[in-house]
C-alpha cells in the first residue's frame, strides 16, 4: 500500500521454533508464507497450552471424584461415619494434608512457557496497523476494478467463481471502518451491512464475546450511527426495528432514531451508474481481433533453426506477445535469486504501486536469456544489464502509467526507455491482466510468455497510447520479469526510418 515500512528480512527466533518473517507481508504473496508459518507455530503452542490446562482439570476432577464418593457416605449419617476409626483418621488426614496440596495445585499456573512463546512471537513479528491497512486496501480495490460487491466478496464469490474462503463479521467490520475513514461512504455502509449478515451467534457468539470482547450491540450501534450521520434515518430505523429487543441500549437508540426519523426529509440516494469495464481488467472491452500469429526467424541466424512463436496484438503502436520464451529452470533461478532482496518500491513515474515488491537482478550479458531478448527485439542488450522481478501482494496492482522516463531521469549513455519486455513467470488464477485502455487491449498472464512493445515512435517521442495498467490480482500469486532497452545503445541497431516529404514545386 501507500506507506513504505522497513525494507529488509527479519529472522524471528521464537522458543520452540525458528521461522522467517518478512516485513510488509501484504505487499507480496510469497512474503506471506512467513505469516502461515507464524500462525502454525501459534496453533501448536496454543494446543499444548490447552493440553496442559486439560491435564490440570483432569487431575482436579480425579481428586474431586474421590472425595465426593467419600462425602456421599458421610453425608447420609455423619455420626456413624466418624464413629469408625478408619473413616475418622482418613477424614482428619485429608483435611490436614490433601486439601492443602490441592489448594497449592489449584493456584499453580500451567502452560506459561507456551503463553510466553506466543507473546514473544507477537512482539517480534506481529503484522502492524499499516500491514492491516495494506490488506484492506487490496480488498477495496476488488470493487474499484471489478465491481465485486461486499456481500459476494465476504462469501468468497469472486467474478462468478465460488472459492472455499470467506470473510467473518470482524473482517467485514474492519473494512467498513477503513472505508469510513477514507470517505467511501457507500462502501462503508455496504460493509457494515455485510458484517451484520455474516454474524452467526451459534457459531461466533461465545468466542467473539469471551476472546475478542466483541458485542453485537456495538456493531449495530456503529452501523446505525453511520447511517444517521450520513442522513439515512429511515434505513437506520429499519435496521433497528427487528433487533431493538436484543439490548436495552439498542431499544433506546431505536427510540431516538424513530424520533429523528419523523423529520420529513427523505433519505439520500447514491447514484449508481451501470458498471462498465473501462479499465479493461476483465477483458470485456471491445477491441480488434489479434492481427496475426507467425514464427520469428529473421532477427538472428539462430532463429532459422529455432524460430520464436509470436502473436501480434497491435500494429500501431506495435505490441506483440512471444510464447514459451522463458523456461522453468530460468524462472526458478530468478525467483531464488530475488527472494532474499524483495522490497517495496517507491512510486514510479506517472503511477503508483499497490501491494507490490520488486528486486533488481543482474543478468550476465551473454546469458541465454539475454541473447533470447536480443533475438526477440533485434536490439542491443549489452548496455542494459538489469532485470526487474516483481511479485504482487494482496490484490496488488500498478496504476496507470507509461514506461517513459522524465528527461531529468535519463542518462547520457542510455536515454529514454525504447522497448519494454515483460515476462510472465507464472499463470494467475484470476485477474492480473496488463491493460492498455486507449487500445482496448488486455493481456492476461500466461507462464513462459513475454509481452513486448516500443515506447517511442520513429521520432523517438513517447506514445501516449501506451498508457497501461497492471490490474489487481484477484486470486493467485503474480510474478513478472521486466527488461527495459533504452534508446541510445540502439543507434546502430535500429535506425529511424526515413520520412519522405513532398515539396510543392
Amino acid at each position: 500500500m501507500s506507506i513504505i515500512l522497513i525494507m529488509c528480512l527479519n529472522l524471528v527466533a521464537i522458543p520452540g521454533g525458528l521461522f522467517e518473517m518478512r516485513v510488509d507481508p501484504a505487499k507480496s504473496i510469497v512474503g506471506m508464507k512467513g505469516l502461515v508459518d507464524m500462525e502454525g507455530f501459534f496453533i501448536s503452542e496454543l494446543t499444548n497450552y490447552a493440553k496442559e490446562l486439560k491435564d490440570k482439570i483432569d487431575t482436579i476432577e480425579s481428586f474431586l471424584q474421590d472425595v465426593q464418593s467419600k462425602r456421599e457416605i458421610s453425608r447420609r449419617n455423619p455420626k456413624e461415619f466418624v464413629a469408625h476409626p478408619l473413616n475418622a483418621f482418613s477424614l482428619i488426614r485429608r483435611l490436614h494434608e490433601d486439601w492443602t496440596h490441592i489448594e497449592l495445585y489449584m493456584s499453580e499456573k500451567v502452560g506459561m512457557s507456551h503463553l510466553t512463546a506466543i507473546k514473544n512471537g507477537l512482539d517480534e513479528a506481529q503484522p502492524t496497523d499499516e500491514d492491516l491497512k495494506d490488506a484492506i486496501d487490496g480488498i477495496i480495490s476488488l470493487h474499484r476494478f471489478y465491481n465485486l460487491q461486499p456481500a459476494d466478496i465476504a462469501k468468497g464469490l469472486l467474478m462468478g467463481k465460488q472459492y472455499n474462503a470467506h470473510l467473518t463479521t470482524i473482517n467485514c467490520q474492519a473494512i467498513a471502518i477503513i472505508c469510513l475513514n477514507m470517505n467511501y461512504d457507500r462502501d462503508a455502509l455496504n460493509w457494515y451491512k455485510t458484517a451484520v449478515e455474516q454474524y452467526d451467534d451459534d457459531r461466533d457468539g461465545q468466542v467473539y464475546r469471551e476472546v475478542f470482547d466483541f458485542k453485537l450491540r456495538d456493531l449495530y450501534i456503529n452501523y446505525v450511527s453511520t447511517l444517521v450521520v450520513k442522513g439515512f434515518r429511515k434505513a437506520a430505523h429499519d435496521v433497528l426495528r427487528n433487533v431493538s429487543d436484543l439490548d436495552a441500549t439498542l431499544w433506546l437508540l431505536h427510540k431516538d432514531v424513530y424520533e429523528v426519523g419523523k423529520i420529513d426529509v427523505p433519505d439520500p440516494t447514491f447514484i449508481v451508474k451501470p458498471w462498465v469495464d473501462y479499465n479493461g481488467c476483465q477483458g470485456f472491452t471491445k477491441r480488434k481481433k489479434y492481427f496475426s500469429c507467425h514464427y520469428e526467424r529473421g532477427t538472428s541466424a539462430f532463429l532459422k533453426m529455432a524460430p520464436l512463436k509470436v502473436e501480434t496484438l497491435s500494429l500501431n503502436p506495435h505490441i506483440v506477445i512471444y510464447h514459451d520464451v522463458i523456461y522453468d529452470s530460468e524462472i526458478s533461478r530468478l525467483k531464488n535469486i530475488s527472494l532474499p532482496s524483495l522490497k517495496s518500491p517507491p512510486t514510479y513515474l506517472n503511477g503508483e504501486d499497490y501491494n507490490l515488491k520488486y528486486s533488481k537482478v543482474q543478468e550476465v550479458q551473454e546469458s541465454p536469456l539475454n541473447r533470447r531478448i536480443g533475438d526477440m527485439t533485434g536490439e542491443n542488450v549489452k548496455e542494459d544489464t538489469d532485470l526487474l522481478i516483481n511479485n504482487f501482494g494482496i490484490c496488488g496492482f500498478r496504476y496507470y502509467h507509461t514506461d517513459n522516463l522524465e528527461e531529468q531521469d535519463q542518462t547520457a549513455v542510455l536515454g529514454d526507455r525504447l522497448t519494454s519486455i515483460i515476462f510472465f513467470l507464472n499463470d494467475v488464477d484470476l485477474g492480473g491482466a496488463i491493460s492498455f485502455p486507449h487500445l482496448h487491449l488486455s493481456v492476461f498472464p500466461r507462464k513462459g510468455s513475454a509481452l513486448v512493445w516500443r515506447n517511442l515512435d520513429q521520432n523517438l517521442q513517447p506514445n501516449e497510447d501506451l498508457l497501461h495498467l497492471s490490474c489487481p490480482v484477484v486470486v493467485g500469486s503474480k510474478w513478472t520479469l521486466v527488461k527495459w532497452l533504452h534508446e541510445k545503445p540502439q543507434i546502430f541497431h535500429r535506425p529511424c526510418k526515413k520520412e519522405f516529404k513532398e515539396f510543392n514545386k
